[in-house]
């Protein structure tokens, strides 16, 4: 008896929440702009498609201590644990972070940010700007948000995950190159599941641009416009 109320509990609980995630869509959609806009938002000048084709400085990899830079990805981490992947973290801490983002940036060993081998496999969030959904928050929960990408098929998966992966957001998308730092990001679908069963699942016709600044073998930051501070630019730090 006691093992069926505590099923039944466990079911209640998840159908509040998938009904709590359905009520905040669509900013359920992580890394994703906070409502459907037009392929025109993304339109360029000729002037901004030959700069974007130039090397940054963010592109051009400066000299610095490869020790240092496994130094600040550990601080990073450091510091951005325990606050809820950004959310809860004070101002000292975004500041701190921010300082230390920017050292790594100006130290990119990677040339061509959109198109690298390296952005292949798995990413957990390890902090971001965003105070919505895209930092794992999906109604009064935050979950861990892993993107698992797949350079051969030109397309990948935000998955935001509660209780261990009981409840779990995905968001699937598609990107196009704009630039050697910057893709056109085109929702599909996103989806919400409770233990495996698809509750909730829902065509997307929005995009986004995210503008990339540091990739290494385990590390990544990243920026898009979208979320609870718009039309402030978020930052996203990713590791694997």
């Amino acid at each position: 008896l006691l093992s069926n109320h505590r099923t039944m509990a466990i079911r209640s609980a998840s159908l509040l929440f998938v009904l709590l995630a359905i009520l905040y869509f669509p900013s359920v959609c992580a890394f994703a702009p906070p409502a459907i806009a037009s392929a025109s938002t993304t339109a360029l000048s000729i002037g901004q498609l030959l700069s974007d084709f130039l090397p940054t400085k963010s592109q051009t990899q400066s000299a610095i201590d490869p020790q240092r830079v496994q130094d600040i990805k550990a601080e990073i981490k450091a510091l951005a644990k325990g606050t809820s992947n950004g959310i809860s973290a004070s101002e000292e801490v975004r500041e701190n972070i921010s300082r230390l983002a920017a050292e790594l940036e100006a130290a990119n060993p990677t040339p061509d940010l959109t198109n690298s081998p390296k952005l292949d496999g798995s990413w957990k969030l390890v902090y971001t700007t965003n105070e919505g959904s895209s930092a794992g928050k999906l109604g009064p929960f935050v979950g861990e948000v892993e993107q698992l990408i797949r350079i051969d098929g030109r397309d990948y998966i935000n998955f935001v995950r509660v209780a261990g992966g009981a409840i779990e957001g995905a968001l699937r998308a598609t990107w196009d190159v704009l630039a050697k730092d910057k893709w056109q990001v085109n929702f599909e679908s996103v989806r919400f599941s409770v233990l495996g069963i698809t509750l909730v699942q829902k065509d997307l016709s929005a995009v986004g641009i995210w503008r990339m600044s540091f990739l290494d073998d385990d590390f990544r930051i990243l920026y898009a416009a979208g979320g609870k501070n718009v039309p402030k630019e978020n930052i996203y730090i990713l590791a694997k």
